[in-house]
């Protein structure tokens, strides 16, 4: 009876062990949007590019799709695919307009008075769209749009410019184009896959349940 009741207390004791260690672990891998802000997502020619400057990215092609089709945003499979691709558009374009930004920057490039307007004008519109609660849930200030749709634009300006210079169509150096994708293969880029995959598209400045959320993270 003895040695029945201490095997019994060994198993309690090795599940309370188990579920701890399975809580802790829970608990170390729970996605805080707002804590992982400063969190680095990818690291390209040796600067590290956090979180915090996706969001505006993020934001922007989150609301881009929600003004297209709801439907985009369903549970079934089809609908997957299409937050799976827009996120990693949203990547696939940072990567591309920083490297663009940094480039005209040294470059010496500026943006005219034209450009500086259409830029303003365009981030007004999303700091607009976005509502307040939203830009709380995401992290984001009308600061950091203004600022980012300035990188967005002078990266955009340095496109344009290189194309023209290289003697290929825009569309050639956008972030799927083939001649940025072989430019690319020059620089050294570095994605944290994990800590991206963990990222709730589609669910940062919107509120969308969705029930497969679990496997794309």
């Amino acid at each position: 009876m003895k040695k029945q009741v201490v095997a019994i207390v060994g198993i309690l004791a090795a599940t309370a062990i188990m579920i701890y260690l399975a809580a802790l672990y829970g608990n170390r891998n729970r996605f805080d949007y707002l804590k992982d802000l400063d969190k680095t997502v990818f690291t390209l020619d040796g600067t590290d590019y956090q979180l915090r400057d996706m969001t505006y990215y993020i934001a922007r092609q989150e609301m881009e799709i929600e003004k297209q089709a709801m439907v985009y945003w369903g549970l079934h499979t089809n609908g997957k695919f299409v937050r799976l691709e827009a996120k990693r558009a949203v990547l696939d374009r940072v990567v591309h307009d920083m490297m663009f930004y940094e480039a005209a920057k040294k470059e010496g490039i500026e943006l005219d008075e034209k450009e500086q307007q259409y830029a303003k004008d365009s981030a007004s519109d999303l700091c607009y769209d976005l509502s307040d609660e939203q830009k709380e849930r995401a992290g984001l200030t009308d600061e950091e749009i203004y600022e980012m749709t300035d990188k967005a634009a002078l990266a955009e300006k340095y496109q344009k410019i290189l194309a023209d210079k290289e003697g290929e169509n825009f569309g050639a150096y956008d972030y799927n184009g083939k001649a940025y994708e072989k430019m690319l293969e020059e620089h050294k880029l570095k994605v944290k896959k994990k800590f991206w995959d963990k990222v709730p598209f589609g669910n940062v400045t919107l509120n969308h349940k969705f029930e497969d959320q679990e496997d794309e993270n």
